[in-house]
């Protein structure tokens, strides 16, 4: 195309603008240099208005993105610090944990297998002191001078002088085979692997429904169901106790065990009734003054 051509295609279009401006605003086009048209101006508004509006645009997008990114900051430290708090509680869990299976084991070597009587000051009227003796030595032991027969339950807890298990069911003591089933199970519980110990305690109780160990499972099973935060399990395994074994040792505390639970699943009035029934059935025992601490809290 020739330079003719171009100026003429040019100029055309400018033409036929100016004469629309010319036709709208009653005048022609004002051939000066430094003046501007009507359209011209009107233009020059529109590219300011449209430049104005495209920085608005702008400051919103960037305003809209500050707070979408503000609002993930804050979820994200919100989502830190909850998981802190989460390692902080199971941090403490641990603690307790090991805690209580380490009590726990204290109390079993205490109260249910004690390996011999020891002197430990004077002894009851009528009944001789036992000096302290070394394990696998065999003594004579004196007999006790002649008093009325103590009364004891069929199911009362009884030390053994020769070191043996402690008879805490009618039947008389337990069987290798359930001590030995038992204590397998309760390593597990102390060690923390409270499926496994579970598993354990549930084999024996099947093999030995009445045994001599079977009111100490199902506590123990109780215990852990706690621990893992299965409730009903819980509260199961204490009631067992309390419905198969009523003479057991083990009835105050498994008593206040369900009165707890009770309280953890939301069944207030039940809960506060159990622990005042503890209260009423065993005054003096251990498990009636934690029921009346939990129901009147010191202030």
């Amino acid at each position: 195309m020739s330079t003719r051509r171009l100026i003429a295609a040019f100029v055309a279009p400018v033409a036929l603008l100016a004469g629309c401006a010319s036709s709208d605003f009653g005048g022609n086009i004002s051939g000066s240099g430094d003046a501007l048209s009507p359209e011209e101006r009107r233009l020059q508004r529109t590219e300011t208005k449209v430049a104005e509006l495209s920085r608005r645009l702008d400051a919103v997008n960037l305003a809209g993105m500050d707070q979408e990114n503000q609002r993930l900051r804050d979820d994200i430290r919100a989502m830190r610090g909850e998981m802190e708090r989460m390692r902080y509680e199971f941090d403490q869990q641990q603690r307790r944990n090991k805690d209580l299976a380490a009590e726990l084991d204290r109390r079993l070597q205490r109260f249910e297998m004690p390996q011999g009587i020891v002197n430990t000051g004077s002894a009851p009227t009528g009944m001789s002191t036992v000096p302290s003796v070394t394990p696998g030595t065999v003594v004579s032991v004196p007999q006790p001078a002649a008093l009325p027969p103590p009364s004891v339950p069929p199911t009362a807890a009884l030390p053994s002088v020769s070191g043996g298990p402690v008879v805490i069911s009618s039947g008389g003591g337990a069987t290798v085979e359930e001590e030995t089933a038992y204590l397998a199970a309760f390593d597990e519980f102390k060690n923390g692997k409270y499926d496994n110990a579970i598993r354990g305690f549930k084999n024996m109780v099947s093999q030995w429904p009445q045994g001599t160990y079977a009111p100490n499972a199902f506590f123990w099973m109780g215990e852990m169901y706690t621990i893992k935060r299965d409730y009903k399990s819980a509260l199961t395994s204490f009631q067992t106790i309390l419905q198969r074994f009523p003479a057991s040792p083990k009835v105050p505390d498994a008593m206040l065990k369900v009165g707890l639970t009770q309280l953890e699943l939301k069944s207030e009035a039940d809960g506060r009734a159990t622990l005042q029934r503890v209260i009423s059935t065993y005054p003096n025992s251990n498990a009636a003054k934690l029921a009346a601490q939990r129901l009147n809290p010191p202030k």
